[in-house]
C-alpha cells in the first residue's frame, strides 16, 4: 500500500496528440500527474516506426527534458502514466506503457490503457500469456493476433475484440498512421476529445487539454471508436447490445483533477455541493470552531461544508511537497511516521479548538487514527470526522485499487463503531443518494459498486463465484 493516507487509487492516465503539437503529450502528461506515479512512457511515430521510451516514477523523472529530440518529430504520439492495480508484479519500468506490439504485416500497435478487464483467463488460456501479464497486455495481445491472422487494420481490429471483451477500457492507440481513442461501453473511465490548432488531442482528464492550451470539445460517448488522421477525426460505434452506462462515480469525488469536466459536470461543483450536502445531512456539533480537510483532494468539500455551517475554513494540516513514495508498516507508530511524512499538523490553526475535520472518502482506514492522533498532539480539544461520500464496503474491479473485501474498513466495522475505531469523537458519511444529486445527472448512469455492491457486469467476487449483474 503506496499511499500514506490509505486513499484508492486509479490504474492510470492516458494522452494522445495527433498532428504538429506531438510534443505536448509531456505536459499533458504531468497534468495527469495525480492519475499514476510509478511510471510514465511517450510513443512517438515516426516515418521509421513507432519509438517509444519509459521510464520509472513521475513524468519529470522519466522525461527530464521537456526539449528532448526523443519527444519531437512525427505525425502523433500517445502517452501513459501509471499506477499497478491488476496484474503485473515486476519493475515498475517493465511494465510501463505504452506498449508496442508487432501486428505481422499489418504493423505495428501502441497501446495506453486505463481500467481494468474482468473476463481474462480465458484469452490469457488461449494465447499462452502468463496469468503475471497485466490485462493490458492480453488486450494487445487479442487485437494483434485477429490483425496478423486475419488482415484486419487496426480499426477493423478493435470493432471484433473489444465486443467480446469485459471491463474497464479507455484506449489511445495508434498504428502509426492514425491515433485512436475508444471508450467501453459502461464508459467506467473518462476519455476527452481536444483540439490545439491543428492537433487532435485526446486525454483522461479535460484539464490536461487546458494545460496546452487547447480547446475542450467533448468527452467521448460509452462504446465510441475516435479516430484521428490528416483528414480531421471519423467516429464509430462498438456493437454491444444492453450496455448500460456505469462512469465510476469517484471521478468526481476523488480522482479527477476539480479543473476537470466529468459527464458534462464540473468536478469543483460536484465536490463543493457534497461538502454543502455534508453539511446539512450532519451537521458540526454546537460547540465546534473551525473545518479542516484532509489535503488536497478534500479542500473544496470541506470549503462547501464550511460555508453551508457557517464555520471558519483553516489550514490545520498542511501538505509536504516532493516527498517520494512510502509504504505503510503494519504497526500503529510506522503509520504515524509514514504520515508524517506526507502530513503535519498546525497547532497555531487547531490547538484549543473543536475541529470538524472533512475527507471526501474512507476505504481502508489505516491512517485516519494517525491523522486524528496529530491533530490532538497539535493541541485540538475535539475531532469530529465528516465524510463526503459512503464508505467503501465491496472492492473495485474496474480499475481502481481499493484493496480487497477485507481490508476495507466499512465491510470490518459497523458505522456506530468507526469513531472508536479512528479515535475521533464522531464520524458521519454523505448518503450515497445525496452524492449523487450532488454528482448530477441520471443517477443510474454511475458505478456505485463499490459503495453499494451493485456491480454493473458479472465479476468474480470471491472464490471463483462470479456475481451477475444486478442493475
Amino acid at each position: 500500500m503506496n499511499d500514506p493516507l490509505a486513499k484508492p487509487r486509479e490504474a492510470c492516465g492516458v494522452v494522445g496528440a495527433w498532428g504538429p503539437a506531438t510534443p505536448v503529450v509531456r505536459t499533458m502528461l504531468i497534468a495527469l500527474q495525480h492519475r499514476g506515479q510509478q511510471s510514465a512512457g511517450i510513443a512517438v511515430c515516426r516515418s521509421s516506426g513507432i519509438d517509444c521510451r519509459t521510464g520509472s516514477g513521475r513524468v519529470t523523472d522519466a522525461f527530464p527534458d521537456p526539449d528532448a529530440r526523443e519527444l519531437r518529430g512525427g505525425a502523433g504520439a500517445i502517452g501513459h502514466v501509471r499506477y499497478a492495480t491488476s496484474g503485473g508484479e515486476g519493475p515498475d519500468d517493465e511494465l510501463a506503457q505504452p506498449l508496442v506490439m508487432d501486428a505481422g504485416t499489418n504493423g505495428t500497435l501502441a497501446l495506453a490503457h486505463n481500467g481494468t478487464l474482468v473476463n481474462t483467463d480465458g484469452p490469457r488460456e488461449e494465447l499462452g500469456i502468463s496469468a503475471a501479464a497485466t490485462d493490458t497486455a492480453v488486450l494487445g495481445r487479442l487485437l494483434t493476433a485477429v490483425m496478423e491472422n486475419d488482415g484486419m487494420n487496426l480499426s477493423q481490429a478493435l470493432h471484433e475484440v473489444l465486443p467480446q471483451v469485459t471491463g474497464a477500457y479507455s484506449l489511445v492507440l495508434t498504428d502509426g498512421r492514425r491515433m485512436y481513442g475508444v471508450r467501453d461501453p459502461q464508459a467506467f473511465r473518462p476519455l476527452s476529445l481536444g483540439q490545439l490548432e491543428d492537433t487532435w488531442l485526446l486525454a483522461s482528464e479535460s484539464a490536461a487539454i487546458a494545460a496546452v492550451g487547447g480547446t475542450f470539445i467533448r468527452e467521448l460517448e460509452p462504446g465510441e471508436v475516435l479516430e484521428a488522421d490528416a483528414d480531421g477525426i471519423h467516429s464509430s460505434r462498438l456493437d454491444v447490445p444492453g450496455a448500460r452506462r456505469a462512469s465510476c462515480v469517484f471521478e468526481h469525488v476523488y480522482f479527477a483533477r476539480a479543473d476537470s469536466r466529468i459527464g458534462g459536470r464540473s468536478v469543483y461543483e460536484a465536490r463543493y455541493a457534497a461538502g454543502r450536502a455534508l453539511a446539512t445531512y450532519a451537521p458540526p456539533p454546537p460547540s465546534s470552531d473551525v473545518v479542516v480537510a484532509v489535503p488536497d483532494t478534500a479542500r473544496v468539500a470541506a470549503d462547501g461544508y464550511a460555508w453551508q455551517s457557517g464555520l471558519p475554513a483553516v489550514q490545520g494540516l498542511l501538505r509536504h511537497e516532493g516527498v517520494g513514495r512510502s509504504f505503510i508498516t503494519g504497526d500503529p507508530a510506522g503509520r504515524e511516521a509514514a504520515v508524517r511524512q506526507k502530513l503535519s499538523a498546525v497547532p497555531a490553526a487547531v490547538a484549543g479548538r473543536e475541529v470538524v475535520l472533512v475527507d471526501d472518502s474512507l476505504v481502508r482506514g489505516t491512517t485516519m487514527t494517525a491523522v486524528v492522533a496529530m491533530l490532538r498532539t497539535a493541541g485540538a480539544r475535539a475531532v469530529h470526522l465528516r465524510i463526503a461520500s459512503p464508505p467503501h464496503r465491496w472492492p473495485c474491479f474496474y480499475g481502481i485499487d481499493t484493496g480487497r473485501g477485507d481490508a476495507l474498513l466499512g465491510a470490518q466495522v459497523p458505522l456506530d463503531r468507526l469513531a472508536g475505531h479512528l479515535g475521533c469523537d464522531s464520524a458521519e458519511f454523505l448518503p450515497l443518494e445525496s452524492l449523487l444529486d450532488a454528482v448530477g445527472g441520471d443517477p443510474d448512469t454511475y458505478c456505485t459498486a463499490c459503495l453499494d455492491g451493485r456491480f454493473p457486469t458479472a465479476v468474480d467476487l470471491r472464490d471463483g463465484v462470479f456475481l451477475q449483474q444486478q442493475r
